[in-house]
């Protein structure tokens, strides 16, 4: 379990690298993703796979 947590510290920080415009946390144990732009907008997914098209499409969007 702990090199699954690892590697998903490891695409958490690619997320943060990739989209720096976006606050994004992660719980790996229950899961959770989420990434926040602001006050106007909230993500939440249940793996890093899912919240990165999420974002992906609303970065076209903003």
């Amino acid at each position: 379990m702990d090199g699954q947590i690892s590697d998903q510290a490891a695409y958490l920080a690619g997320l943060r690298k990739e989209f720096p415009e976006f606050g994004i946390v992660a719980d790996f144990r229950r899961p959770i993703w989420m990434a926040v732009w602001g006050d106007r907008l909230l993500l939440k997914a249940s793996d890093g796979l899912t919240l990165r098209e999420r974002l992906v499409e609303v970065s076209r969007a903003l």
